[in-house]
């Protein structure tokens, strides 16, 4: 089971990885493909540490 990222819309880590995989390379970008980051903003440094993790 993955950690929940973004609590607002409940996506996981696996989830954002796999955006980023298909070639999601902004936090704004990842929000287009999950939702994540689109709501209270809270998660954004976490999201952009998984884009720079997973390059």
């Amino acid at each position: 089971m993955s950690n929940v990222i973004c609590r607002c819309h409940k996506v996981t880590e696996d989830e954002i990885i796999n955006s980023i995989k298909e070639g999601a390379k902004t936090v704004e970008a990842v929000g287009e493909k999950t939702k994540a980051g689109t709501g209270c903003g809270g998660c954004k440094t976490k999201i952009q540490e998984l884009i720079n993790k997973n390059k």
